[in-house]
């Protein structure tokens, strides 16, 4: 693998610079302006600055020698109409140029990755493959890793504990915004609704914040539930309800659900828990719509499950997103065996955390996470979990 960098006046005198020592075949990794050092740069232009990466052992046929993509299929192809060969060569090359294209972006990404790693201290490298191993996505990982590089002191870069505490540090501030649930002392009637997909724990983590609130923070509240489609959640909740001594209200429509509201309205908090709803069907989400402009929620919480793919989170969360959701509560901890999914979908999303969940226990296994204990399980570090 060679790399070379070629500057310019223009972009494209460097890159031609570029083709002509390096061939067609070469990749650009980077392109950047850059100004001369000294007094002179004062008054001169900026020049275009290119760096290029091109690996020799990568040799891609002309048309004229490559071999056929399905050489066994030649003979019998002879008899077949010339279109439908054409039609039939267009689509196999398409899938061959795709698969090249796809080759030489991976390539090029590794290479990038590879250029930003050049000579950092071990130990940094250490805690990249960290937070990598942890399903933190790469380039937010490098990201983090190139600001502590900068904030690192040189005789410090060896000093695993010095590393550490600086990535510990970083890492707050990409987790910074906790928010629990805000209730304004001076007004009844704070409406908190829960909305997510199937299976993420919002009926019992419903049931957590209830109680928490009704024992720990002496606040008066109810309940009401739109998840008829499941009797057993209806009825879980329910108990719950006994058990904590609240009212609660199943409801069935958007009528039912204004008089539910208008009913507790002298309630510190309404807490009212939603049917999971699957973030690709549009008339779930409609439907959901309608209960939300009855309701108008003061809070509407996304409930997301750790145990979900990263991307999987975005998207939930582009679909849901149209309510105006205000914040998130992350499910399943104890369930998942990593934890970056957290930071890249945070990263991505900018809504506060409400609260993380890490088992079943009621009031137990929920809490209001601080930027310090999210960063350590990011670390992987077991005084966090």
């Amino acid at each position: 693998m060679k790399i070379k960098k070629f500057s310019a006046r223009d972009y494209q005198t460097a890159l031609n610079l570029a083709k002509a020592e390096m061939g067609p075949d070469a990749i650009i990794l980077q392109t950047e302006k850059i100004k001369k050092k000294g007094i002179l740069g004062l008054f001169s232009p900026p020049r275009v600055e290119i760096t290029v990466a091109v690996d020799d052992t990568l040799k891609v046929k002309t048309d004229k020698t490559r071999q056929p993509l399905f050489p066994e299929a030649k003979e019998e192809c002879k008899n077949v109409p010339a279109n439908h060969l054409k039609t039939d060569y267009n689509d196999n090359l398409f899938k061959e140029l795709t698969s090249m294209k796809m080759m030489m972006e991976e390539i090029r990404g590794k290479m990038y990755e590879v250029e930003l790693m050049k000579g950092m201290p071990e130990q940094l490298k250490k805690f990249f493959d960290l937070l990598v191993e942890n399903n933190v996505n790469k380039d937010i990982a490098l990201n983090i890793i190139n600001k502590v590089e900068n904030r690192l002191p040189r005789d410090r870069a060896d000093d695993k504990m010095w590393v550490r505490d600086l990535i510990i540090n970083t890492l707050e501030e990409y987790v910074k915004e906790v928010r629990p649930i805000e209730i304004n002392s001076s007004c009844k009637g704070t409406v908190v609704m829960l909305i997510g997909p199937t299976g993420v724990g919002k009926t019992t983590t419903i049931a957590k914040l209830a109680a928490n609130l009704t024992f720990m923070d002496k606040k008066d509240v109810a309940l009401i539930t739109l998840d008829t489609y499941r009797v057993a959640a209806a009825e879980q909740l329910r108990t719950f309800a006994e058990i904590i001594g609240i009212p609660i209200s199943v409801v069935f429509d958007q009528v039912e659900l204004c008089e539910a509201v208008e009913e507790y309205k002298d309630k510190d908090v309404i807490f009212i828990d939603t049917a999971g709803r699957s973030p690709y069907n549009d008339e779930q989400l409609e439907e959901l719509k309608t209960y939300i402009e009855v309701a108008c929620p003061d809070e509407i919480i996304l409930v997301l499950s750790v145990t979900t793919q990263s991307n999987e989170l975005i998207n939930i969360y582009n679909r849901f997103s149209l309510f105006k959701i205000d914040k998130v509560i992350f499910t399943k901890i104890d369930e998942a065996q990593n934890y970056g999914q957290i930071l890249n979908a945070i990263y991505e999303i900018r809504k506060p955390i409400a609260y993380i969940t890490n088992g079943q226990n009621v009031p137990d296994d929920i809490e209001v996470p601080d930027p310090l204990y999210l960063a350590k399980m990011l670390l992987r570090e077991d005084e966090a979990l």
